[in-house]
């Protein structure tokens, strides 16, 4: 998820801002790496993020799917959210499927080459992470205070919150962010996840939270698959040593629900992927591109649609 590569970027500058790299036996950082040198030719890194729902017997489907263009000259972060429904040709595949399905496919490779085939984007590294994994880093950090908009309660998926301003321990963090009972389903899901996104990144840089990143920086490391590097991540971490939520910008991939063969999908909107995506490349902002604050309408996932921030 989008929210734990903000944890890790944030616990690695942290830790280099003490001197001090986590490192796992062979695999520390190269001697005389310097900052910026790994991916000097880089200026935006896409990196997929996924969160996993395993069940038993089940391989597991990409519950969340989150790219982030991770800006290494301008210091930002620009989140495009895809929704799991959305509808697509799986590599290889004839008949059209959801996008989550790549999961049970092919793992977290398979999605990030259906992705970037959707997106029109080279997709090498990704970052992945399981609802348990999830749970304890919320409570590592020692919960996230948020303000519940409704009442929130599915109770075959262990959901139960009641509205109001409330800290969330690890499961109903977790609740909080899969919880899909809304009007429009998995975009309005995808907006609260942006929400508390976005509270997660300001509480965790308060200064009373700076003695638990040796801990989280541990809980990191058994809770995330991911194939990027030790030193990629140190390299990261420096690069974004200090950012906040002011840099941080989520936006929802454009399309519009349908019903095909009886089954929901969201039907991407392509020539407005097109430019939103080559926005999100560049560094330009996507308002200027004539996307923008553009509210959802009509049941769609708006045009480019900047939200949660």
């Amino acid at each position: 998820m989008a929210i734990l590569i903000m944890l890790a970027l944030l616990a690695l500058g942290y830790s280099l801002a003490g001197g001090r790299f986590f490192s796992r036996e062979g695999n520390a950082l190269p001697p005389g790496l310097a900052p910026g040198e790994a991916m000097a030719a880089e200026k935006v890194l896409p990196v997929l993020l996924l969160g996993v729902d395993h069940r038993p017997g089940d391989v597991g489907r990409a519950d969340t799917i989150i790219v982030a263009f991770l800006d290494l000259k301008d210091k930002e972060v620009r989140l495009l959210s895809v929704p799991r429904d959305t509808f697509v040709y799986l590599p290889g595949r004839s008949s059209g499927d959801k996008i989550n399905a790549s999961y049970a496919y092919g793992g977290p490779e398979e999605t990030a080459q259906a992705v970037g085939d959707l997106l029109g984007v080279d997709i090498v590294y990704y970052i992945e992470t399981n609802f348990k994994g999830f749970e304890k880093i919320i409570d590592t950090l020692g919960g996230v205070t948020i303000n519940v908009d409704q009442r929130m309660y599915h109770p075959a998926e262990g959901i139960n919150l009641h509205k109001g301003v409330q800290r969330l321990n690890g499961r109903d963090a977790l609740a909080y962010v899969r919880y899909r009972d809304y009007p429009m389903g998995d975009i309005d899901r995808i907006k609260h996840q942006q929400v508390f996104l976005s509270a997660l990144a300001d509480q965790a840089l308060q200064v009373r939270n700076i003695w638990k990143i040796p801990a989280l920086v541990s809980e990191l490391r058994g809770a995330v698959k991911t194939n990027l590097s030790t030193a990629h991540l140190i390299e990261l971490g420096n690069i974004f040593r200090g950012i906040d939520s002011s840099r941080v910008e989520s936006y929802l991939l454009p399309g519009d629900p349908q019903y095909i063969k009886g089954i929901s999908y969201m039907i991407p909107r392509d020539e407005e992927i097109k430019s939103l995506v080559a926005a999100l490349k560049s560094g330009t902002s996507p308002q200027a591109e004539g996307q923008g604050d553009t509210a959802a309408a009509e049941g769609s996932s708006g045009t480019g649609s900047k939200t949660g921030q």
